[in-house]
């Protein structure tokens, strides 16, 4: 875990204490050209969102990258190429991402080099995507709008998540409650 130290206020008597930084947003990588997953990192050096720097999970296969999966459960983004082992190996991961690990929070971004392969309509219409690039379009400033956009996305998706966790256990515990105000 990083540790980040806070600057005590000038009392003479006063000691730094650490705390645990925030969390990095995870985001997995799954190209089988290790230049494309560099350029990635060096595209994105230096991003931050909401206070939280990103950590990159590389796989160099869609098979690489279920083992990733399961080790990262917290994965904000994953960029995904579509062609790697067969040409569909990216979006059978897609769907191991969405259906059996049942993982509706990651927002996944397909980049291919060969949009013939994988039509654009037909993977935005049949598998559960948030965003589809060709390669040769995505610059620099287009891939940071979309990690962007994804991480914005996954925090909002996680916050909803979190508040209908805790409006549920509001009204489980309701009953409860009405009855010991009610005996006051």
């Amino acid at each position: 875990m990083k540790l980040i130290r806070n600057t005590p206020t000038p009392d003479p008597g006063s000691t730094s204490r650490e705390v645990p930084a925030r969390h990095s947003w995870k985001i997995l990588v799954v190209d089988d050209e290790a230049d494309i997953r560099a350029l990635t990192r060096l595209n994105l050096k230096g991003f931050t969102f909401d206070g939280r720097e990103l950590e990159f999970i590389e796989a160099a296969s869609a098979e690489e990258a279920r083992q990733r999966l399961n080790e990262h459960r917290d994965i904000a983004v994953a960029l995904i190429d579509v062609v790697m082992e067969t040409d569909d190996a990216g979006l059978r991961l897609v769907e191991y991402i969405r259906q059996t690990l049942g993982n509706k929070m990651i927002r996944l971004v397909i980049r291919t080099g060969q949009p013939g392969v994988a039509p654009e309509r037909f993977v935005i219409d049949n598998f559960d995507i948030d965003d589809y690039k060709d390669k040769t379009e995505l610059t620099a400033t287009r891939l940071y709008t979309t990690v962007r956009s994804a991480i914005k996305g996954y925090r909002d998706l996680k916050t909803i998540d979190l508040n209908r966790i805790g409006l549920s256990r509001v009204l489980h515990a309701a009953p409860d409650l009405y009855k010991i105000s009610n005996a006051s």
